[in-house]
């Protein structure tokens, strides 16, 4: 295959470079980008081509890559024709359509459009973005799904795609509950370093800050035992979630006289031995050091000082050939995978959104679910339903669309065997449990390789399968620390600060779809398949790559330094009229500070302090009203957007015309969720309105099995 790289974005570069590294030729050719680390990371494993061999090289690619900006392709894109049967990507801020594709993106527009940057920070403070790129590299993993989904359907069909991927919708896609609970009537509003449950939460230790994951009860009391205070279970300020949320300075209090006397490593060591998800708040130098990617083999050292990440795809172990026959794709349809047959056996947050994608693309996903574990909560046409109802309603809907769910329970060896039967016709299987469990419960990749060698396994772990961190537990605060973003992100001075919505089980469905993928278009190119043994903490720390390369090689970026920008640009968020109204603008060089001086009057270029810059900024940005001044500065051509909250998104113009909400029915209302990013003509991708009720196709699908040589026969 051959893959040309004319994007100029970092999340065209990023998606490129997720098939150079698992060795696909790729071919750049685009102007010289100026940042030295971010170059070195997203443009090592391709091969440089100049220009003018662009007209020879074109027609012979199956895979483009461009980048939209500003009304207009950019770099040496601009004004090609695209071979017709080919796949061309095109990444951008906010796409190639709608009312602000005429607009200047860009890493704080990006914060601000995908509503991340409202619910981060503290909430007497201004909102917080995260690291610079970070946005950006979701964008990358999208459109990399997206790519790989077109190209199995180019395969199959010989159609080519053009695939349009804009970072705000991939990143509204990336919130779990931000839209169910803003229209069950909780708008999320910034809470620092607290969530919706507690202790969940980042605290100081002896040497540093470690995240600590306690959301149930039961894991408060392991918490209370494992620091010696087994009391703390019997306190009744303490003794459920909500009475926790309510006395958070007092438990903190309690939990500090432990922490205060410990180092971060010890913390972590007695929480996990104790059964509580913990991690130290890594920067981006400790995390070279973190014993579970140094076993995995996860860094790669640059030719002059300094490492950077690897490949989070790179543990891939093919299965071995066998005479077992491989099952045939079903028939094919609009949408590139109809007629792929998914096993779901995923529970939570990554692996659900990771099925979901799949389901969206067009394959048919079997969900099994143990039996009595998730709650029904679906609402009957017309019903009306209690706030708690309808968010968690809408969060079914989201997380489980398009999918049937079968309840088995694997611990019995009927239910078992139905599962073998299943894996026989699959085509995909996906598992997110601790390493270990599938195989325990005869579905890990070794058992379901002796029925069928030919799937694309994909195991979704918070660490990875081996390790010593292997058997830790996890949830995405923990991941998030430990990769080094966490302890880039809060305000200059500040304590390392959470991002308002977790955003590694995120990651973790972006890439698991992305493996899942990847192994079915190589099945069908040679009949064989493989497992993946997906790391969440790699594939997010593969989304710091500069950041990690400018702390080993410089020691530069060890500090937070709130919106500031670490790669030169004036740039922050700024008040404006009204309550907890702000505005995200990017200054990035000469040309937009004398922009910004001829609009508002104010020299920036003389303001040689970041201080008074900023002040001066902000004076004059607070008497406007967000959107309006936003249209105004990027008619100027400068990067701006205004910072919108939940309602605001749900009601946006530009995402309107580009349907990127679907609307659904709740009972007697209809509410909106976010549909896909992977936006294509042709169509790629068509999200379902509904999810299924527990086990609400079991008969069904075991009816669909069949009698299969054996397998005893009916199920």
């Amino acid at each position: 295959m051959k893959i040309l790289d004319l994007s100029c974005d970092v999340a065209g570069r990023f998606g490129a470079k997720l098939f150079a590294a698992a060795g696909e030729e790729v071919l750049r050719c685009a102007p010289d980008a100026g940042e030295e680390t971010l170059s070195l990371y997203l443009d090592a494993e391709k091969q440089r081509i100049e220009p003018a061999e662009l007209a020879a090289i074109l027609p012979e690619c199956d895979l483009v890559w461009t980048s939209f900006d500003r009304g207009q392709y950019l770099g040496h894109a601009a004004g090609l024709r695209m071979p017709e049967d080919c796949v061309h990507v095109t990444t951008s801020s906010f796409g190639t359509s709608g009312p602000y594709s005429s607009w200047r993106g860009g890493s704080m527009a990006d914060w601000a459009a995908g509503g991340y940057l409202y619910i981060t920070g503290d909430p007497d403070r201004e909102p917080l973005s995260g690291p610079e790129n970070l946005c950006a590299y979701a964008a990358g993993y999208t459109a990399a799904a997206g790519a790989e989904a077109a190209l199995i359907d180019r395969i199959r069909t010989g159609r080519g795609r053009h695939l349009d991927v804009s970072t705000m919708e991939a990143m509204l896609l990336l919130h779990q509950s931000t839209f169910s609970r803003t229209q069950a009537g909780e708008l999320r509003r910034r809470t620092g370093r607290f969530t919706e449950v507690y202790p969940l939460t980042v605290l100081p230790c002896r040497d540093g800050h470690v995240s600590i994951g306690v959301v149930s009860d039961a894991e408060f009391d392991k918490l209370a035992i494992a620091i010696g205070r087994p009391e703390l279970s019997a306190d009744t300020r303490f003794s459920d979630r909500d009475l926790r949320w309510k006395h958070q300075v007092d438990l903190d209090r309690e939990l500090a006289q432990y922490l205060a006397g410990h180092d971060a490593d010890d913390v972590v060591e007695a929480l996990q031995t104790g059964g509580v998800a913990c991690a130290k708040v890594a920067g981006p130098v400790d995390i070279t050091s973190n014993p579970q990617l140094v076993h995995r083999g996860f860094w790669h050292e640059l030719p002059s000082q300094g490492v950077m990440p690897g490949y989070p795809l790179s543990h891939f172990h093919p299965f071995a050939a066998t005479d077992v026959a491989s099952p045939p794709l079903g028939e094919g349809g609009d949408l590139p995978l109809s007629g792929v047959r998914v096993l779901d056996f995923t529970i939570f947050w990554a692996g659900p959104s990771a099925t979901r994608t799949l389901a969206d693309l067009g394959a048919e996903v079997i969900w099994v679910e143990q039996p009595g574990v998730r709650l029904d909560c679906h609402i009957e046409e017309g019903a009306s339903a209690s706030p708690f109802e309808l968010m968690f309603h809408l969060h079914d809907t989201k997380m489980f669309r398009g999918k049937r769910s079968i309840t088995l329970d694997l611990s019995r060896d009927e239910d078992r065997s139905v599962a073998h039967a299943l894996a026989r016709q699959a085509h995909i299987v996906v598992e997110n449990f601790r390493p270990g469990v599938a195989g325990k419960l005869g579905v890990g990749p070794g058992d379901l390789a002796a029925i069928n060698p030919a799937l694309s396994y994909v195991s979704l772990s918070g660490w990875g399968a081996d390790g010593p961190w292997a058997d830790w537990r996890s949830y995405g605060p923990s991941i998030e620390a430990a990769s080094s973003i966490e302890g880039r992100t809060g305000y200059s001075g500040g304590e390392p600060l959470r991002l308002g919505h977790t955003l590694p089980d995120a990651t973790g469905g972006l890439i698991g779809a992305l493996a899942a993928l990847r192994g079915l278009r190589q099945s069908l190119a040679t009949g064989a398949g493989g497992w993946f043994d997906i790391s969440q903490l790699e594939a997010y720390a593969a989304m710091a790559g500069e950041g990690i390369i400018e702390a080993t090689r410089h020691g530069r970026g060890t500090e937070r330094v709130g919106n500031r920008s670490r790669f030169g640009a004036l740039q922050g968020v700024f008040p404006c009229r009204g309550e907890d109204q702000w505005i995200a603008i990017r200054l990035d060089g000469s040309a937009d500070r004398s922009a910004f001086s001829a609009f508002s009057g104010i020299d920036v270029a003389a303001l040689r302090d970041p201080d008074e810059a900023e002040a001066a900024i902000a004076a004059f940005t607070r008497p406007y009203e967000k959107a309006e001044l936003a249209g105004r500065l990027q008619a100027a051509g400068m990067e701006a957007f205004p910072v919108m909250d939940a309602l605001e998104l749900l009601d946006d113009r530009h995402l309107a015309e580009r349907e990127f909400f679907l609307e659904t029915e709740a009972g007697d209302r209809v509410c909106l969720l976010p549909g896909t990013p992977l936006v294509a003509d042709p169509p790629m991708a068509l999200p379902a309105k509904r999810a299924p009720r527990p086990g609400e196709h079991s008969r069904e699908v075991r009816a669909g099995i069949g009698a299969l040589p054996g397998l005893g026969g009916q199920f």
